[in-house]
């Protein structure tokens, strides 16, 4: 009987053995896990937050300084006068008094023209003016010997038509003398255009004439540019132009002349706009009494409108704005603060600002997005912009 019972039990007793094998296993896994678990947990409560690295930005510190209030311009300095010089009287050019880059004085000689035949109509007309001359003296006096007479001896002596007609013949010489008068100032005249003269004071620019060759008066034969002064004529928006007025200094730079400053003034503002572009001429003088600006250099430079004795300058650069409000960013406390500014003028490359306050540490942009309160780290460049 003992055999035939252990038999029967021996299944059973293996499942329950089995059984209690995977609950042990059950158990040492959910232990290893829960280990971990209160391991893991404890490393992440106890470990310090991870901070992100503070940016490294570039900035001015503020304080107040001189600034110019500006409009920007640009354009040619012509010179003052600039004339073709065409000559009078068409021919054979036979002088040449000048070379190209003389200067000249107004009323100098620049070249002459054959003239042979008009000097000897003038020849021919003096001659013709002399005597006229000496037939309107014969008239004048035979005019006169009858007055004497008529005076001597009565109204009897003369008939009133012989009075008549010595008073005509003497009226008419008189006149014929005048006409020969004006033939011969018409001659001489006409030699004295044969040479060609400088119309204003200046620099000879160029020369069309040469030596035995024709000129006549459809093609100039010189051209003589006064440069003793420059006049740069731009035009200006409408913004701009309630700013100006005559007499504003301007400054100008060229680049044929990259270290001279170019200092004029405004001579001349238009009263209106163009009806289609808007936009309003303004002339501008540059005294050059020295000649040494070569005319009709291109320039380009400002008109100061206006100073405040002390703002505060940043570059145009480091002013954004968003929907019609300015505002910088700052550096404070080692974070980021945006705050708005208002402006108080413009210049070409720079802005007043007012809003700020003295030792301000404005960041300059960078090629990355700031954001409020971000942390930031400060490199001054003030002197470097100075």
């Amino acid at each position: 009987m003992e055999p035939q019972r252990a038999a029967s039990e021996a299944p059973g007793g293996r499942g329950s053995g089995r059984l209690v094998l995977v609950l042990i296993a059950v158990v040492l896994i959910a232990a290893v896990l829960l280990r971990a678990g209160q391991a893991l947990h404890e490393r992440l409560r106890h470990r310090d937050p991870v901070a992100a690295p503070a940016r490294v930005v570039k900035v001015i510190r503020l304080e107040p300084q001189p600034f110019e209030h500006t409009v920007s311009i640009s354009g040619t300095l012509e010179p003052v006068h600039s004339v073709d010089v065409f000559p009078k009287l068409g021919g054979k050019v036979v002088r040449l008094d000048v070379k190209l880059g003389d200067r000249v004085q107004e009323g100098d000689p620049l070249a002459r023209v054959e003239s042979t035949e008009w000097g000897l109509q003038a020849q021919q007309a003096q001659v013709g003016l002399e005597m006229a001359g000496q037939a309107a003296d014969l008239a004048r006096r035979s005019l006169g010997r009858l007055e004497q007479v008529h005076e001597q001896l009565g109204d009897g002596s003369l008939s009133l038509q012989e009075f008549e007609e010595a008073r005509i013949q003497a009226e008419g010489a008189v006149t014929q003398y005048e006409v020969a008068r004006l033939q011969r100032d018409l001659a001489q005249q006409m030699v004295r255009n044969a040479t060609m003269k400088a119309p204003v004071a200046g620099v000879v620019s160029r020369i069309h004439a040469r030596l035995g060759g024709m000129v006549g008066s459809e093609y100039p034969a010189f051209h003589v540019d006064d440069t003793s002064s420059l006049v740069l004529r731009c035009q200006v928006g409408e913004l701009d132009l309630v700013a100006l007025a005559p007499d504003q200094e301007v400054r100008l730079r060229s680049d044929a002349l990259p270290d001279r400053l170019l200092v004029g003034k405004v001579t001349a503002v238009a009263p209106t706009l163009d009806s289609i572009t808007r936009r309003a001429p303004v002339e501008v003088a540059v005294p050059n009494p020295d000649g040494d600006i070569t005319g009709n250099l291109f320039a380009r430079g400002t008109i100061i409108t206006g100073r405040e004795e002390a703002a505060f300058v940043l570059p145009i650069e480091a002013v954004q704005r968003q929907r019609g409000q300015a505002h910088v960013q700052l550096a404070r406390e080692g974070s980021v603060l945006e705050l708005p500014v208002t402006v108080l003028g413009e210049a070409h490359d720079s802005v007043a600002l007012d809003g700020l306050r003295s030792g301000d540490l404005v960041i300059l942009p960078g090629p990355e997005h700031l954001a409020e309160g971000e942390r930031v780290e400060t490199v001054d460049i003030t002197r470097d912009q100075g």
